[in-house]
């Protein structure tokens, strides 16, 4: 039926993405250079955090000096 609207606790979920008594998750920070991101990028040896997705940029192996 058309005309009713949703339950407060789903427009709430709807609106904020997580219920009342949920905590969001916290942002990631990169631990190298303290700022928000979605990637980090690891060593594939030591697999130590070596940056993120705002810190590492990437380079043309053949131009590269």
């Amino acid at each position: 039926m058309s005309g009713f609207p949703d339950d407060p606790l789903i427009q709430y979920v709807e609106r904020n993405g997580y219920a009342p008594w949920q905590e969001p998750a916290p942002d990631p920070i990169c631990p190298v250079c303290g700022k928000v991101c979605d990637t980090f990028y690891t060593n594939d040896f030591t697999h130590e955090i070596v940056g993120c997705d705002r810190c590492i940029t990437s380079a043309d192996a053949y131009t590269e000096d």
